[in-house]
Formats: C-alpha cells, sequence, structure tokens
C-alpha cells in the first residue's frame, strides 16, 4: 500500500500502527473512566449511594417479575376476540359509520350548546 502524503507532510499511519494508536487510546479511556467512577463512588455519601442500590435492585426485581407474567400469558383467546371484532367490522361497514357519524353529530352539538350557555 502507498503512503499517501499527509496534510503536514507527514505519511499517513497504515492500518497496524493505526490499530496500536486506537487500542492505546482505549486503554488510556477506560483507565480514565474507571478512575473517574472510584471518585465518584468515593465522593458519594453512603445514605445515597444505598438508596440508590436499593432502587436498582426494586427496578431490576420489578423487570424480572413483568417480564415472567408477559411470558406466562396465554394470548390466544386476546387474538380471537380481536379476529371476531374486526370480522364484525367489516361486515358491517355501513352501520358502524352511521353509528360514528350519529356519536360524532352528538358530541359537537353537545359541545357547541355548553360553550352557549358559558357565554
Amino acid at each position: 500500500m502507498a503512503l499517501i502524503p499527509h496534510v503536514n507532510e507527514k505519511s499517513v499511519p497504515g492500518p497496524a500502527e493505526l490499530r496500536r494508536h486506537v487500542e492505546r487510546a482505549t486503554g488510556r479511556l477506560r483507565d480514565t473512566a474507571a478512575h473517574v467512577g472510584r471518585l465518584v463512588e468515593d465522593r458519594t455519601p453512603d445514605p445515597v449511594r444505598s438508596g440508590a442500590l436499593r432502587t436498582a435492585t426494586r427496578v431490576r426485581d420489578a423487570a424480572t417479575r413483568a417480564g415472567r407474567i408477559a411470558g406466562q400469558r396465554d394470548l390466544t383467546p386476546v387474538k380471537a376476540r380481536a379476529g371476531r371484532a374486526a370480522a364484525l367490522a367489516r361486515a358491517n361497514r355501513t352501520a358502524l359509520a352511521t353509528v360514528t357519524g350519529v356519536v360524532a353529530a352528538a358530541v359537537l352539538a353537545r359541545r357547541a350548546r355548553r360553550a352557549r350557555r358559558a357565554k
């Protein structure tokens, strides 16, 4: 692979050298993150830390419980009811549209009457 001249007239590092740079930078970032984490942990008061731990435990337990409940539920009856409702709506589209129009008109009339009384 030919080296391409860089803006400041240095050669562009090859892939192996770039990997070394990235590995070094990654290591430095991990060390810095660990150091900052230790500093935050050292400076955080014990009551705050224990409260955060309790809250995290509760949230984890609630999520686990919700996952278990959702996994145990049988959704077959719900799907069957939804299918029956969709088939009924498809079979009676005209009636459904008429009822929807009547309900919408009643709601609008009631709202208009209420607005006139408020004046």
